[in-house]
């Protein structure tokens, strides 16, 4: 049966960011260098990072926060109207001068990428900053009922070892799940978190043996996740070898449904939105893994970083069981 999320209250704890697009034409190379000459058509800005698991969250229906930290600046603004547009609690957000609001600029012609320019910080939170984010989250988990909390990781600095190692405590005091999607710098801190979610590459980065994308080396790889770790449960993307999930008892590989490859942007979020809500929904892993695969398929068939759509997503799952 398909879950309904529309009861779940959910915090994205993370690196939040804005992707912008600038869209335009190339008729001609310019004669200052060899650069294609790109006239502007038009600018479209959308959520990213941790910003994007909050909307993809929200598509679901469920009732979603943001925690993390901005600057005082242009991105800050644009990323606040286009979450609370969707419904997004922003509160929790931390305004910061010293730092620079995520913003990725890409420019894109006739539906090809041709420059990104990345404008962020990626220094550790301030520790005052990190203070008064601890702190409002602690205040919100007391006053506020929370089913799950997503840590979304992007290595600019927001998910520090210490706000790591807070939050999973605050979480575990409040009986409230946890996922994480990790980066490389604090890959191993995130102990007796509830799921688990790296991608094929980054646990590559992280075992001393070869790592492919087949049963016999996942199996071993998550070995080492549950004991270091000590988390409940394991879901390993594999691009278009599907999502490994493994509970502690039990292990498969779930095959993409993949048909389409638009953009992969994003389906990383996507993933760990519909897979983490899926278990907050009373699903099993494997079943979350199967929705999550299904999720993923829709998204990178779009171009562009985008959101689940939850009626397709319905039928996808009704058409596959």
């Amino acid at each position: 049966m398909f879950p309904d999320f529309s009861h779940l209250r959910v915090l994205v704890v993370g690196d939040l960011m804005v992707d912008r697009y600038l869209y335009g034409s190339v008729t001609r190379i310019s004669p200052e260098a060899p650069v294609p000459v790109v006239r502007y058509l038009k600018q479209e800005d959308r959520p990213g990072g941790a910003a994007n698991v909050a909307l993809n969250l929200a598509a679901l229906g469920v009732r979603a926060g943001v925690a993390g930290a901005v600057g005082e600046d242009e991105g800050a603004g644009v990323l606040g109207c286009l979450l609370r547009e969707r419904s997004v609690d922003t509160s929790l957000l931390q305004r910061d001068a010293d730092r620079v609001t995520t913003l990725k600029t890409r420019v894109i012609s006739q539906s090809q990428q041709l420059l990104r320019v990345d404008r962020e910080t990626t220094e550790d939170l301030r520790q005052d900053t990190a203070d008064r984010l601890l702190e409002c989250i602690g205040a919100h988990l007391t006053d506020n009922p929370c089913d799950l909390i997503i840590l979304q990781d992007y290595n600019k600095g927001v998910l520090t070892a210490e706000v790591i190692r807070r939050v999973l405590e605050m979480a575990a005091n409040h009986d409230i799940l946890t996922a994480v999607d990790p980066k490389e710098r604090h890959f191993w801190s995130y102990r007796g978190v509830g799921l688990f979610k790296p991608n094929l590459r980054e646990i590559q980065q992280q075992c001393d043996f070869a790592v492919r994308p087949v049963l016999e080396d996942l199996d071993r790889a998550a070995a080492q996740l549950f004991q270091r770790l000590e988390c409940r449960s394991v879901m390993i993307t594999l691009s278009e070898h599907g999502i490994y999930a493994h509970d502690g008892t039990r292990s498969a590989i779930h095959p993409t449904h993949a048909r389409r490859i638009a953009d992969v942007s994003g389906a990383g979020d996507t993933v760990i939105s519909v897979a983490a809500c899926g278990l907050a929904a009373g699903m099993s892993l494997s079943d979350s893994a199967r929705l999550a695969n299904l999720a993923g398929a829709q998204v990178i068939a779009l171009p562009g970083v985008v959101s689940v759509d939850l009626p397709a997503l319905r039928a996808a799952w009704e058409s596959h069981t």
